[in-house]
């Protein structure tokens, strides 16, 4: 990690420090959700990660101004999926589930939060790949943004799922991915970090608001990391996985396979 990520890392970690236990302390009812052990959990994480990748990213932008467009291609795909999550945890739990669900809910004229959500990553998907690239890879980049925002949300079921699930995904695009991304992103991720803890202890949840930009910025990273053969097969993959949990449960897949089990279970305390 280079020194501006790590700076910006460390100044994320210092926002959610900040603002989690507020937003915790201050959490309305309608957020409050039940979590899988019947426990009530307030989903307001999304508020410490979305302040700390806006703020981070804005930072770097006026630091590197060549770098801007960058910037602001992360901190886009950030406040737009935070805002239609929140809109989506507002709304609280709906019938329709999935991409399938969603879609036909439009086709009989029902706007539902899910869909909200997909066409909020579809366009700030879109606007951000314009920013960073150019031709077929904007496109590429709408749908890695949305997929990878759909599939950290389906991963958020249990305490600290989701986020280990993308913090594991960082990792490699850190080492082997784009400096400028990981730079300007380093914000999220320092947030992440304290996020987890509470995540992890069933103080508070990531909500639609926190895992949707958590994987928007991932798709991003890797839309901007790999060449276009890469950004393809990426595509195909994450399409293959979301459509593989219409029809099966991937929790329950967690739970028969000894080692994500296990990965699953680290670190959980009193949840």
């Amino acid at each position: 990690m280079n020194a501006a990520a790590l700076a910006g890392a460390a100044g994320g970690a210092l926002i959610s420090l900040l603002v989690a236990p507020l937003a915790v302390a201050r959490a309305p009812q309608a957020l409050t959700r039940v979590n899988w052990r019947g426990r009530p959990v307030p989903a307001v994480l999304g508020f410490p990660l979305a302040a700390s990748g806006v703020i981070v990213a804005g930072a770097f932008a006026a630091r590197y101004p060549e770098e801007a467009r960058s910037a602001g291609a992360v901190g886009l795909v950030v406040a737009v999926m935070a805002a239609a999550g929140y809109y989506d945890d507002r709304r609280g739990d709906e019938q329709e589930r999935g991409f399938h669900g969603h879609l036909a809910a439009a086709r009989d004229k029902r706007l539902t939060g899910g869909a909200i959500k997909i066409a909020g990553a579809a366009a700030g998907g879109m606007v951000a790949g314009a920013l960073v690239l150019d031709g077929w890879a904007v496109l590429e980049t709408a749908l890695l943004v949305a997929l990878t925002a759909n599939a950290v949300n389906l991963l958020d079921r249990a305490p600290g799922r989701a986020g280990k699930a993308a913090l594991f995904a960082w990792l490699p695009l850190l080492v082997w991915g784009d400096a400028v991304w990981s730079a300007a992103s380093a914000g999220l991720l320092g947030a992440l970090l304290v996020c987890l803890v509470l995540d992890l202890r069933a103080r508070a949840m990531l909500g639609d608001a926190g895992a949707n930009p958590l994987g928007a910025v991932l798709g991003l990273g890797l839309s901007v990391s790999l060449p276009p053969q890469g950004r393809v097969a990426a595509v195909l993959g994450l399409l293959a996985l979301n459509l593989a949990s219409e029809r099966w449960s991937f929790s329950a897949i967690i739970e028969r396979v000894r080692v994500l089990s296990a990965v699953d279970r680290l670190g959980r305390r009193g949840s």
